[in-house]
């Protein structure tokens, strides 16, 4: 897969160098120039110094008291602020109460062990290739197929290896499977009830991948079996998106299993066959809050043609930075919907597109800020080419912002381009 969507985003930058000599390079800078004082630094937590980017994303490290996190992108930022937070709170809690301070040592001697595995981690976090090519390229190939090696991945003991897109589908989706046997029962429906009370007190989604916090909740949880006591909460002030709020009051409040069970019926009535509800269920990028988003998101898109095409699409993800842009993009699209009505979901493509009842196609990309850089130029035409030629027009709409030239490029290529939609959408 990683090798088709390389060519054909090779190819695509050709073509575009053809046209344009040379392109933009996405610039290092500094946190204030993208970010609010108030998410630079804190009390607890500074934003590493540069920021980089890779023509459509910040990467931000952030370094506290904590341990050193990742975001990739501002969405991902936020989140990872209000887990900071969290964890601030639960050290902040009385040191009387010889159990709390049992907590707040576990926390410390977390961030020791994740402090071992790096001499510098800023460096070993920084120095991850990421980025998001695979979402912006075309599977229509693929999702022809994605059933059938699903079946054979979810029913059998030898999944096929065959070479090209086809077999890499198949083998990652025996390795989620596998991942998902050993480690998914007890992560995803073994959260106890006082576990996620925590959880909601503390404003934090439950399924988060920052295992310092996940082990402060389990202590805390214990205490709470044992003892009762209470905690001063300060507040966090970096709301979730609604979305992802309603999704995440359902996870605070039902059992796991119960929860579990509504949505595969929820999910065999949006479409998907039996094979594709089990491979949703067991993709281990896919979370229970992310699965009781994505169920939510179809619900709200009541009479739009192919919409359980976004769950296929989202089992088609392969990386948490893509599925963090995804989600998140999607949300765009249902607030869009909210204010004008999209016709039908594009099947094929990974990024959430549709069109409009006059034909014209709509693309949402939750990025942060847009160069036309090369690598973005061949995102861009090998986006093109994965959507199905019309003559109605197509608009991409940018959460963020986007660069002169970045502008100028994608006008010319036909393209309408919005940006900073993220405000304007929210209010509809």
């Amino acid at each position: 897969m990683r090798s088709i969507w390389m060519l054909a985003a090779a190819a695509a930058g050709l073509h575009s160098a053809a046209v344009a000599d040379d392109f933009e390079s996405a610039p290092e800078e500094a946190p204030g120039l993208s970010l609010p004082a108030t998410e630079v630094a804190g009390a607890d937590f500074h934003v590493h110094d540069p920021v980089t980017s890779d023509g459509l994303m910040h990467h931000y490290v952030i370094e506290s008291r904590f341990g050193t996190f990742r975001a990739y992108g501002h969405g991902a930022l936020t989140v990872r602020l209000r887990e900071v937070a969290a964890l601030e709170t639960i050290a902040k809690t009385s040191q009387a109460e010889v159990a709390l301070e049992s907590v707040g040592r576990g926390i410390q001697e977390d961030v020791g062990s994740m402090m071992k595995m790096a001499t510098n981690p800023v460096a070993v976090v920084t120095g991850i290739p990421r980025g998001i090519g695979h979402l912006l390229g075309g599977y229509r190939a693929q999702a022809q197929e994605i059933s059938k090696q699903a079946s054979q991945t979810l029913h059998s003991d030898s999944p096929s290896k065959s070479d090209g897109a086809h077999g890499e589908v198949g083998n990652r989706l025996a390795s989620q499977t596998e991942h998902y046997a050993k480690s998914a029962a007890d992560r995803y429906l073994g959260l106890t009830a006082a576990e996620r009370r925590w959880y909601a007190k503390l404003g934090v989604d439950p399924y988060t991948d920052n295992d310092v916090l996940h082990n402060a909740v389990k202590r805390l949880a214990k205490v709470d079996a044992a003892a009762t006591f209470g905690m001063r909460f300060a507040p966090v002030g970096i709301p979730f998106a609604g979305e992802v709020n309603r999704a995440l009051d359902v996870i605070y409040n039902e059992d796991p299993a119960v929860l579990r069970k509504r949505r595969h019926q929820e999910l065999a009535a949006d479409g998907l066959t039996e094979t594709e509800v089990a491979v949703f269920e067991k993709s281990t990028l896919l979370n229970p809050t992310r699965q009781t988003l994505l169920v939510d998101v179809v619900k709200a898109l009541g009479g739009v043609n192919d919409r359980a095409e976004l769950l296929r699409h989202a089992i088609a993800v392969t990386t948490e930075d893509e599925m963090q842009v995804f989600l998140a993009s999607l949300s765009q699209l249902v607030r869009f919907h909210a204010r004008q009505a999209v016709a039908q979901i594009i099947g094929g493509v990974r990024i959430p597109s549709a069109t409009l009842a006059d034909g014209r196609v709509v693309v949402f990309g939750a990025f942060d800020a847009v160069y036309w850089t090369r690598e973005v130029a061949g995102y861009e035409g090998a986006l093109r080419e994965a959507l199905a030629p019309n003559t109605k027009g197509r608009d991409v709409y940018f959460t963020g912002s986007v660069s002169t030239r970045a502008r100028a490029e994608l006008e010319r290529l036909g393209w309408g381009v919005h940006d900073h939609t993220d405000a304007e959408l929210s209010r509809s």
